[in-house]
């Protein structure tokens, strides 16, 4: 039985999807983070507060707020990353198609630049400034998108189009 040959085409597109990806994610991390403090704050000043459970309650919304979300958000954030450059090494990619990835960086990036402003509006509104003053992980990746996405979308270049593949040759593609 012989296996068959896996056809392996690269997609240029990946750096634009891991920027739409860490907007998205931080945004709902800070609504997230949000609507578990507006619970906390229903517990706390409501007859809940009497219940035995409400200390364990308060507690448990303040580990998720201060520890979990953020520290799951970087771990996304690391794995998104290298997922982008294990594609960028699992493919065969002709050398001719350099251009298309150059100028889908550019456009990734020019996509930053508004997910970035767009966030620093969001985080500039009165109730969410003070959870991004009290969260500065998902805070300072959001306002260095822009460098932080340059610099992914650079190594996926680098990765994708320096792959030694002495048994492929490149004149049979074209």
């Amino acid at each position: 039985m012989r296996l068959r040959k896996i056809n392996k085409k690269g997609d240029a597109t990946d750096i634009i999807f891991f920027g739409l990806i860490i907007f998205f994610l931080a945004i709902s991390f800070v609504v997230g983070i949000y609507v578990n403090t507006k619970l906390a704050d229903v517990v706390r000043n409501t007859k809940l507060n009497e219940s035995a459970a409400a200390s364990d309650i308060l507690t448990g919304f303040d580990t998720i707020n201060e520890r979990v979300v953020q520290r799951g958000f970087v771990l996304m954030f690391a794995i998104l990353i290298i997922g982008v450059l294990i594609s960028g090494f699992l493919v065969s990619v002709h050398p001719i198609f350099i251009f298309i990835y150059i100028f889908t960086m550019m456009l990734a990036g020019l996509n930053a630049v508004y997910l970035s402003n767009l966030y620093q509006k969001l985080i500039e509104n009165a109730q969410f400034a003070a959870i991004a003053a009290n969260y500065p992980m998902i805070t300072f990746i959001m306002q260095h998108a822009i460098q932080i996405l340059i610099g992914v979308g650079a190594l996926s270049l680098i990765v994708t189009f320096s792959k030694l593949n002495p048994q492929r040759s490149f004149a049979s593609d074209i």
